[in-house]
């Protein structure tokens, strides 16, 4: 029985994906499991595997195209079974085994996107809905961008660099009366982003200007955690990082504020019933955040290989997209890098992240003197439609009080 390959739901404010580039052509055999097309979402690219065996047929989006969640790429017909071979074919961007455009395109089932649109000037423009409005305020034609895409897609990031190229220009009336002795050379290196950056860097613009960010800020004391992760070196393998301990105790404390572990969606509050936590992960592409499926009913003895698991495989390119989807609510630690604190954006469509500094001894006055206090800088970013700021407080507070006595989370 024939089977439709059809683009995942991976994010729940995902609309659509952009073909990277097909692996198989038409008629060619694959086993379930087979990596069949790489895509591109809007936070990184990966592979859609074959969801049966059987014989890849009716490919139908273009190398290059923007295609909506749901929509059937191809056919995987069990082997001799007869298929009737769709008029939808992939557009002139082309793909493995596709010998140019077919005259049937008008009659595609499979249209592109609606973010690639024609010009004023009849010019095909394929482009990220970010990118479309950023050059609709701007005033920018979208002709008038280079794209940095696949076959010329465009994204935000593009657009920015032309509005920042043509702020920089001055018109050659104004520089007539210059002497050359005035006139030094700029040097300018332009340096293409990472898929990943790019990516990131769409999302956190739309995140930045969409989402009504609001900050709170308090030193948490850590030294019972502390104390806890060098007894558990040697006793527990691998042993606990910081980190590690900080996202166990995020996880249990979130269960009590759902609003911080919900999202705001067309007025309502959408309350999710466990903590997936994203980690967000510096790598030499970017940055990633990948998703610890329910931390908060994970043992300690569980959650430490998760972690790192998630980690080793973000810093070495082997995410799968499961692992990039569902997350509820991120944590961002640099304290590694010795940042003291920092704001961090929030990875839509979650409702907060907490961001996390380098570990600092402050003094206390304690009994008549100071002593002195092992402390963390955590500063959490929220969504004002999904909470304020007495939700946060009191989650703060709780994540505190949680620190120190650790034990009766376990």
């Amino acid at each position: 029985m024939a089977t439709e390959l059809k683009v995942p739901t991976l994010e729940m404010d995902m609309e659509e994906v952009n073909i990277v580039r097909w692996l198989v052509e038409e008629g060619a055999e694959v086993r379930k499991g087979d990596p069949i097309l790489e895509i591109d979402t809007d936070k990184t690219s990966f592979e859609i595997e074959a969801s049966a065996d059987g014989v890849i047929h009716n490919l139908s989006a273009g190398e290059g195209e923007s295609v909506p969640v749901g929509a059937t790429l191809a056919i995987i017909a069990a082997p001799g079974e007869e298929i009737e071979e769709s008029p939808t074919a992939p557009s002139e961007a082309g793909h493995a085994g596709t010998n140019g455009a077919s005259s049937q395109d008008s009659d595609r089932t499979m249209r592109k996107s609606p973010v690639t649109r024609s010009s004023e000037n009849g010019r095909e423009v394929r482009a990220s809905p970010a990118a479309r409005q950023a050059a609709a305020e701007r005033g920018i034609p979208i002709e008038n961008v280079s794209g940095s895409g696949p076959y010329g897609r465009v994204y935000l990031s593009d657009v920015l660099e032309t509005e920042a190229a043509a702020q920089h220009f001055e018109p050659e009336a104004a520089t007539a009366n210059r002497t050359e002795e005035h006139i030094l050379p700029t040097p300018l290196r332009r340096e293409p982003l990472s898929r990943v950056r790019r990516l990131g860097a769409e999302r956190t613009a739309r995140s930045f200007s969409e989402v009504p960010h609001f900050y709170l800020t308090r030193d948490l004391d850590v030294e019972r955690v502390l104390e806890l992760r060098d007894r558990l070196q040697g006793k527990l393998d691998p042993p606990p990082s910081i980190t590690d301990l900080l996202a166990l105790v995020v996880s249990r404390t979130l269960r009590h504020h759902s609003r911080l572990n919900g999202r705001y969606e067309d007025g309502e509050l959408i309350i999710n019933s466990r903590v997936n936590l994203g980690i967000a992960v510096a790598t030499d592409d970017g940055l990633v955040v990948p998703v610890l499926k329910g931390a908060d009913a994970m043992p300690l003895r569980d959650l430490v290989p998760a972690a790192k698991d998630l980690v080793s495989r973000a810093r070495n390119g082997r995410l799968g997209p499961e692992d990039l989807a569902g997350g509820t609510f991120t944590i961002s630690n640099l304290g590694m890098m010795e940042i003291d604190s920092f704001d961090a954006v929030i990875n839509t469509p979650e409702a907060a992240i907490l961001a996390l500094g380098r570990v600092r001894t402050v003094p206390e006055w304690q009994e008549g003197e100071w002593v002195p206090k092992q402390v963390i800088s955590a500063t959490l970013s929220v969504d004002h439609r999904a909470a304020d700021g007495a939700d946060g407080s009191r989650f703060l507070m709780d994540l505190q009080k949680s620190l120190r006595d650790w034990e009766l989370l376990l």
